[in-house]
């Protein structure tokens, strides 16, 4: 059996401050897939993960480049409106302009051979009229052509930057990560080395990838983060 212990409250460095609220933040546990026997090299092992996720809702599973099988908790209600809004407009979008979109149960196999799962996602319309029966089915091979990530309370900054810069560097052209605790946005661009970094913006634009894809992540995210009640 494996336990998971909370992780130890400890002061946050000056990048990411962090209220002086008791909660626990579960975090996210990952386990040695080799140590357990299991073959993540098996041609099938991307379709049996998305079904793991499939079969154990609300966890998702994903599986890291160093072989870690990793279990994401629950989002929790908030994050999940969060990201119900994002998906929300990005599929009113694609409906009038083409492509795919995707919600957080769809996972992606990169070149690293991670696979990860988004909490949004939009493929081109070239690309999913390629895609094969295998990754209908399962996993899709490649990042996601525009990703979106947005930051739950069990999400340290660090470990959520790096999942953002793992997109890009799987193939991402366009990759939002929103973090809605310090009302901040990192818009990542293919070949441009580091994200640029928004405080407070009202609203955020599909640029070139998705021209007219405007998403008012103040008004949706920000302005409706639920603050924790003094205790």
């Amino acid at each position: 059996m494996v336990t998971v212990e909370p992780e130890p409250t400890s002061t946050a460095p000056p990048d990411d401050p962090e209220p002086a609220a008791d909660w626990v933040l579960a975090g996210e546990l990952r386990l040695n897939l080799s140590a357990l026997g299991v073959d993540h090299l098996a041609p099938d092992f991307g379709e049996r993960l998305c079904q793991l996720s499939t079969d154990n809702p609300p966890w998702q599973f994903e599986y890291s480049a160093a072989g870690e099988l990793i279990i994401v908790p629950p989002p929790g209600s908030e994050s999940s409106r969060e990201e119900a809004d994002a998906i929300g407009e990005l599929y009113i979008w694609r409906r009038l302009n083409g492509g795919m979109s995707y919600p957080s149960s769809v996972g992606f196999h990169l070149p690293s051979g991670a696979q990860r799962i988004p909490d949004a996602a939009w493929i081109t319309q070239e690309r999913y009229d390629n895609l094969t029966p295998a990754e209908h089915r399962g996993t899709i091979n490649g990042a996601p052509d525009f990703v979106v990530e947005i930051r739950s309370r069990s999400d340290r900054l660090p470990p959520f930057l790096a999942k953002m810069q793992e997109w890009m560097d799987g193939g991402a052209t366009l990759g939002w990560g929103i973090d809605s605790r310090q009302r901040r946005a990192y818009i990542y661009r293919a070949g441009v080395a580091e994200p640029e970094i928004l405080d407070n913006p009202e609203s955020l634009s599909g640029e070139d990838l998705l021209p007219g894809f405007i998403f008012e992540v103040r008004r949706l995210i920000f302005d409706r983060m639920i603050q924790e009640e003094p205790r």
